[in-house]
This record gives C-alpha cells, structure tokens and sequence, in this order.
C-alpha cells in the first residue's frame, strides 16, 4: 500500500515539475525573440518565485520518490530504468539552465537570453513522452 502512496505522489510531483518546467521554457523562448517588448520584465521575478516555491521543491520530490520507488520494486537493475534516468538527468539539467537564464535575465537588462532556448519547449516534451513510454511498456 505504502508503494502506491509514493507512486501516486511521484506522479503528481512530476506533473508540477514538468509544468513549471515548460512554463520557464516557453518563456525563455519568448524572450529569446529579437525585440522582446520590455513590459515582459515583471513576469520574471513572478516566474522565479514558482521556481522557488513550487517547481524545485516538486523536482526534489520527484527525485526522492523516484529512488524510493526503485528501491522498493527492485527496478535499479532494469535497463528501461536507467534509460528513463537518462531522461530525467536532461530534465534536471534542464531546469537549473533556465533557472540561471532566468536568475541573469533579472539581475541584468543587457543579458540576451541565447537563441537556442527555442528548442527547450520541444526537448522537454520528447523526454516527457520517452519517460512516459518507458514507464508505461518497460522495455527490455
């Protein structure tokens, strides 16, 4: 029973993470267009404070309930695991980048947000739908 508990709040952890995830993402895109109108700046500091209180508290949560779960099934052996962990590592990282883009992009008006963040909203939904095929077929 104690396993479906931390399953279902590591489901609901990920969904929230991912959301302000995406969120950060698509703003950055945003920002990242040549002649961003400046009236965009106080969104800034409301997005930073969600990271703050919501999206990093629910990444830590992911993490730890996801290695509580893997160690309660026994699925650190499996290779659909470890494949999905790959997932997660790039989605972590993800999510400290674009916290720091967001963290300079405040603290300095002249910091230009790279153009490469236009790939992030797309990165972030093609990891999201591998995690989601591993968890759900587990292959191999």
């Amino acid at each position: 029973m104690i396993y479906l508990w931390l399953k279902a709040l590591h489901t609901a952890a990920v969904l929230v993470w991912v959301g302000g995830l995406f969120t950060q993402a698509a703003l950055l895109a945003a920002l990242a267009r040549p002649g961003v109108d400046p009236s965009s700046r106080p969104l800034i500091p409301s997005m930073r404070r969600w990271d703050t209180h919501v999206t990093l508290p629910a990444l830590i949560l992911v993490w730890v309930l996801g290695i509580a779960l893997g160690a309660l099934s026994g699925s650190f052996s499996k290779s659909w695991l470890s494949t999905k962990l790959v997932f997660v590592v790039i989605l972590s990282a993800l999510h400290g980048m674009q916290a720091g883009m967001l963290r300079r992009y405040s603290a300095n008006p002249d910091f230009r947000i790279p153009g490469f963040v236009r790939w992030f909203p797309g990165l972030i939904v093609v990891s999201v739908v591998a995690i989601a095929i591993l968890v759900t077929v587990k292959p191999g």
